[in-house]
């Protein structure tokens, strides 16, 4: 009798550790798919137009932004409208969320001429970005074309920089660099940077970490308004950009 007892809880307490294993199993099995679910990036749909489609200089525009995944409307992003005249500043313009995953802002442009946009989004999961062009007023009653400006237009290109950069910290910039709206790609792509002020001009070569994206890291001795520009060559293609940064 105190042998069959004894068989009797050896058996219910190796039945218990494989429930107690199971049960563990299966928690963490939940645990990883929640945690890969939650961390897979959403690959975002973004436009941008202008209203009207073909804005005046000194007279409002509005910038929209219509943002989806899965066409579902996306309601908890953060975006931003970087825009620029070629050859001029950039300006960062925060976007306001009004329905149905539609951005906005409203900005005013100095002057005639082909301007850029690049729509920057950012979502918990993901971050993307994309550029358009478009024309402001008149270009032909300001501004004569030549051949550089011809040249220039085969190309788009764009430099990412952190707006919180400190001094004496190494900072990472990179040159997005497209043609036709594909990724121009295998360039030899250089950064020029100097302080405003200063008569010295350094130079950095780039890595292509992927696809039309040149990559550097810069250390800036000293606080201040620095300018960089972006030097892309490849075969009969040449061209640049410059933008304005702030170190801290």
């Amino acid at each position: 009798m105190k042998r069959h007892t004894a068989m009797l809880l050896v058996g219910l307490l190796t039945l218990s550790g494989v429930l107690t294993a199971c049960q563990t199993n299966t928690k963490q099995t939940q645990h990883h798919q929640h945690h890969t679910q939650t961390t897979q990036p959403t690959q975002l749909n973004i436009t941008f137009q202008t209203d009207p489609a073909h804005p005046d200089k000194d007279k409002p525009v509005k910038l929209i932004s219509h943002i989806t995944a899965d066409k579902q409307p996306v309601e908890d992003a953060k975006v931003e409208f970087e825009v620029w005249k070629q050859g001029d500043k950039h300006q960062m313009i925060a976007a306001q969320k009004t329905k149905g995953g539609v951005y906005q802002a409203t900005h005013t442009f100095k002057d005639d001429g082909q301007h850029v946009a690049v729509v920057h989004v950012t979502t918990p999961a993901t971050h993307q970005m994309i550029n358009a062009t478009f024309v402001v007023g008149n270009p032909s009653a300001s501004h004569h074309s030549t051949a550089e400006d011809h040249h220039k237009s085969n190309l788009h290109l764009h430099i990412e920089a952190p707006t919180d950069a400190k001094a004496g910290t190494q900072v990472a910039i990179t040159g997005h660099v497209s043609k036709a709206n594909k990724p121009f790609t295998d360039a030899n792509v250089q950064f020029e940077y100097w302080r405003e002020g200063d008569d010295k001009h350094l130079f950095s070569d780039t890595a292509e970490t992927k696809a039309g994206n040149y990559e550097t890291r810069l250390t800036f001795a000293k606080p201040g308004t620095y300018q960089l520009k972006l030097h892309v060559e490849k075969g009969s293609e040449h061209d640049h950009t410059t933008r304005t940064i702030t170190i801290k």
